[in-house]
């Protein structure tokens, strides 16, 4: 596929109307503003050009300001340059040039508030992720930059250093040579001019090569998307569940050392499993199977507590808490609004015991586990919950339900919302 049908594919994936285009007038981003006018791929109309002098080489960044400028002009497409005084802004705020300008430039392409084509190409890919491996990167600094980054689009991504020279040469496009991109004293340019040339020499299909790796990368941070963070812990639905899907859920939920392939695809298989079932990993941690889905969290020992029912908030260990709020409502289908008058005295709030029953609204006493599972509550849930009761009488489970003999009605004057939680410090 030549440079051009790369550029065509990838613009029309991610470009809808208006579009800009970074230029800074070196041969990589003339390639690509050219490309796109030359073959109809940007209506010239819908196109801003956004150009940075940053003012690092004097009269050579203004020329390559006119230089950008004066082909806009010839070609009627909008031009906009920003000016920052990068070399005061670095030292100002303690940072090398390198990173100021890369600040500058996102700050001014946010602005522009829609989607921003850069000239990246895979040369620049093969840069970036061995600097991030050298800097010790996590797996999403192999990922190097892609087609598309949230508002910043890459045509020129799966086109190497020499297309683009063929490009330039063969139409002529007009350009501007960077004198500082042969010093050696920036960090790309050591990367560019020192290392990749012995890499390239000895591993001719090196860019490639990290090319499959950065693609790798991207799929195996997407898969972190598909475990939700949950209450201390994580959740994966049934259908997301594949090996990736797992790890994602054990990073997650905090578990980031000491797990091995086999923990990993023994929680995968719990996809399979009865609801309840259950594997212990490193550090205390547990994965579960739950209706519709598989949770990892921490084996917390949750110890048994009791305390007299007051309105307001009542504190609990681990950071647990039930609140007694007044409310208008006069019953919560989701939730859990009791008549405060009905309260018999001694009526405690307290953690869940081997012998409670419960009688809910509208139904009949049985034992408050049987009535957990009934209402597919998670084990997890379970062993947290927090209660009213008056011996091993369950009056209403906060946040969850209202027992019959709390139950508001027409009556009721004195309502109260019970919630609960943990504190997030805890």
């Amino acid at each position: 596929m030549e440079l051009t049908e790369k550029v065509k594919a990838i613009a029309e994936r991610y470009v809808r109307g208006s579009a800009a285009a970074a230029v800074s007038g070196g041969r990589d981003s003339m390639c690509l503003l050219d490309c796109l006018v030359r073959f109809g791929i940007i209506d010239p109309s819908e196109l801003t050009v956004l150009h940075v002098n940053h003012m690092i080489r004097g009269e050579d960044a203004d020329a390559d300001e006119e230089l950008v400028a004066a082909f806009c002009r010839d070609r009627g497409i909008r031009f906009e340059c920003a000016r920052a005084d990068v070399p005061a802004l670095a030292k100002a705020h303690g940072r090398s040039l390198e990173t100021e300008a890369r600040i500058v430039r996102r700050g001014v392409f946010s602005a522009f508030g829609g989607v921003v084509m850069t000239a990246h190409n895979k040369n620049d890919r093969t840069e970036s992720v061995l600097m991030h491996i050298f800097r010790g990167c996590g797996i999403n600094g192999l990922t190097g930059p892609t087609e598309c980054d949230g508002f910043l689009v890459r045509p020129l991504i799966g086109c190497g250093r020499d297309e683009i020279d063929e490009y330039v040469r063969r139409y002529r496009v007009p350009y501007s040579d960077d004198a500082t991109n042969s010093e050696c004293d920036y960090a790309r340019n050591y990367v560019r001019h020192k290392i990749l040339p012995l890499v390239r020499s000895r591993y001719p299909g090196a860019d490639d090569a990290i090319a499959r790796l950065g693609d790798a990368a991207r799929l195996a941070c997407g898969a972190l998307g598909a475990a939700e963070k949950i209450d201390g812990g994580a959740f994966v639905k049934t259908e997301n569940v594949t090996d990736g899907a797992m790890l994602a859920a054990f990073i997650s939920a905090g578990l980031s050392f000491d797990y091995t392939s086999a923990h990993i695809k023994a929680a995968a298989k719990l996809a399979g499993a009865r609801t309840g079932a259950g594997i212990d990993l490193p550090h205390g941690y547990r994965a579960e199977k739950e209706s519709g889905g598989i949770r990892v969290f921490v084996s917390e020992n949750i110890p048994d507590e009791e305390k007299p029912f007051v309105s307001g908030l009542t504190r609990f260990a681990l950071g647990r808490y039930v609140a007694a709020e007044p409310t208008e409502a006069k019953a919560d289908r989701r939730g859990c609004v009791i008549d405060a008058d009905k309260l018999p005295s001694g009526a405690v709030i307290r953690t869940r015991r081997a012998g409670d029953t419960f009688m809910p609204c509208g139904g009949v006493r049985k034992s408050l586990s049987d009535w957990l599972i009934d209402k597919k509550v998670p084990r997890y849930e379970r062993e947290r919950l927090l209660c009213v009761a008056l011996g091993s009488e369950v009056l209403a489970i906060a946040g969850m339900a209202t027992g019959a003999a709390l139950a508001v009605d027409g009556n009721t004057k004195n309502a109260l919302r019970l919630t609960s939680g943990r504190t997030e410090n805890e």
